[in-house]
């Protein structure tokens, strides 16, 4: 007995949302939040430009819609896969707070690594942080140019 893909997808989110985990095609709202069968997700350990900010690039002085562009990259890495969160908790909003990946790519570290995203100013995150130095220091994403880190 075969059963097509969206049907199986949904079995297994429903059996693994008792474990913490939600699992599908996901939605990206923005940057570092997904959607997933109508359940919020905030990516943990990360912080990303909101969706209407703007950054500089140093070139010129010229600016450019870095939270777009953000939300976009986030997009574009997930496509039509599925993507695995393993929640924590829960924000004062109602959002999960979640470590998600998609193919074995976690979503944090990849946005830290591509420079759509800094580590948490207190997370615990040594890979997101390691991958945020590299994408600094290869002037990635929004190290293109000037950058104030979002509790500045």
């Amino acid at each position: 007995m075969r059963l097509p893909l969206a049907a199986l997808v949904l079995i297994l989110a429903a059996s693994a949302a008792n474990a913490g985990i939600i699992a599908g095609r996901a939605s990206v709202i923005d940057g570092d939040t997904i959607q997933i069968h109508g359940e919020i997700i905030r990516l943990i350990d990360i912080e990303v430009p909101e969706s209407d900010e703007y950054c500089v690039q140093a070139l010129g002085d010229v600016s450019w819609q870095c939270g777009q562009e953000a939300k976009l990259a986030l997009t574009d890495l997930i496509g039509a896969s599925v993507v695995t969160c393993d929640t924590e908790t829960q924000d004062r909003y109602g959002r999960h707070l979640a470590r998600c990946d998609v193919d074995g790519q976690d979503l944090a570290t990849w946005m830290a690594e591509t420079g759509w995203a800094v580590p948490n100013q207190d997370c615990q995150c040594e890979i997101v942080r390691a991958a945020s130095i590299r994408a600094q220091e290869a002037e990635r994403g929004v190290w293109v140019g000037p950058f104030v880190l979002p509790w500045e």
